[in-house]
């Protein structure tokens, strides 16, 4: 998710990089209002609508990353991308990891264990933001599959093909391996990469096709604009009206809603970075970060809930409007000093040497 500058990478990458970030805050800030207060509150309908609206980032970000490889996929050097991901991505998700369940350990929500610990890694549920790294991962480790099917593939071909497969994946998949497989255990199915091959191959078409891309969003903004309202209103009303009652079908109309924001998003992008992106110029030192605040926000909410109760702010609407200071303020002061920490570390060392 990281960039290090804006002039070498793509611009509404950038955008959709940041936005994304911020929506993911977003959806963690609201989920103690989702999951506990009353129903009868309008506050309740409104973050839930809005929550519900917003999950489609962890799919935009499975996109974004396979557009950014497949831009640039006839310099691929496999050696160097894999050691590139595991430093920049896996070791610092580890880390992270580690300090997640350090901190759950020293507030006796855990017994330290290594075996626990090392399970949390590999299944990513720790926390509510993990599971995305282990999908990520999966993705990476099967870098050379996708650039021997895609290079060469026609794009419509395979993404009816993947859409096919993701929704078997988020629909039947696992009542498909217990029927074939009684005694099989299907509690790790959600952090398999099937669900989100759709996004990925979508990422990939585009880097592989991207001037065409642009040129469709930029034709065709109206409809895509109108698509997106459609659905999102669709998706609104369907999840509310069937908050307790979940049917497969529901799920059909999420992934919709999902590929009609994807679209609206990357088409506001093109529009956002029009006129040499003087928008973006403001927001766009936040991409080198994303990724840092990717993995601390949720640690920052956590801590500010425990500053909540301890001096005694129970209104839920109070605890939104603190944790959403402490999360999108202070996971970015955070990781600016981390990151300037780091860079001065590195120039001392670099002199040194």
């Amino acid at each position: 998710m990281a960039a290090k500058h804006i002039s070498n990478k793509k611009q509404d990458i950038v955008f959709l990089n940041i936005v994304f970030c911020l929506i993911v805050i977003f959806i963690h800030i609201s989920s103690e209002i989702v999951l506990k207060m009353d129903r009868g509150h309008t506050l309740y309908w409104t973050v839930y609508t809005l929550s519900r609206l917003s999950s489609f980032v962890v799919q935009g970000f499975i996109m974004l990353s396979g557009a950014k490889l497949f831009l640039k996929v006839g310099n691929l050097r496999y050696g160097k991308f894999y050691l590139s991901r595991l430093t920049s991505i896996v070791l610092p998700y580890v880390v992270w990891v580690v300090i997640y369940y350090l901190y759950f350990c020293s507030r006796n929500y855990f017994v330290f264990s290594w075996n626990e610990l090392l399970r949390f890694i590999l299944v990513g549920d720790l926390a509510a933001h993990f599971y995305f790294i282990v999908i990520l991962v999966q993705f990476y480790l099967l870098m050379p599959v996708w650039v021997l099917l895609f290079k060469k593939a026609n794009p419509c071909v395979a993404l009816v093909v993947t859409l096919m497969i993701s929704i078997i994946s988020n629909t039947c998949l696992g009542d498909i391996i217990q029927l074939a497989f009684p005694s099989a255990d299907i509690s790790y199915i959600n952090v398999f990469f099937s669900k989100y091959l759709f996004y990925w191959t979508a990422g990939c078409m585009i880097g592989l096709h991207y001037q065409e891309f642009q040129n469709y969003l930029k034709k065709h903004w109206i409809t895509i604009t109108l698509f997106y309202v459609v659905c999102a209103v669709l998706n609104s009303w369907l999840s509310i009206v069937m908050i307790d009652n979940k049917v497969y079908w529901l799920e059909l109309i999420h992934m919709l809603y999902i590929i009609s924001a994807l679209l609206f998003f990357y088409m506001l992008a093109q529009m956002f970075i029009a006129g040499d992106a003087v928008l973006l110029k403001p927001i766009g030192w936040l991409n080198s970060i994303t990724f840092d605040i990717y993995l601390i926000h949720c640690l920052v909410i956590f801590i500010t809930e425990e500053f909540l109760d301890i001096f005694g702010i129970y209104s839920y609407s109070a605890r939104f409007g603190w944790k959403a200071l402490a999360a999108y303020v202070g996971s970015v002061v955070l990781c600016m000093l981390w990151k300037i920490t780091r860079n001065t570390l590195a120039r001392l060392i670099r002199d040194k040497d």
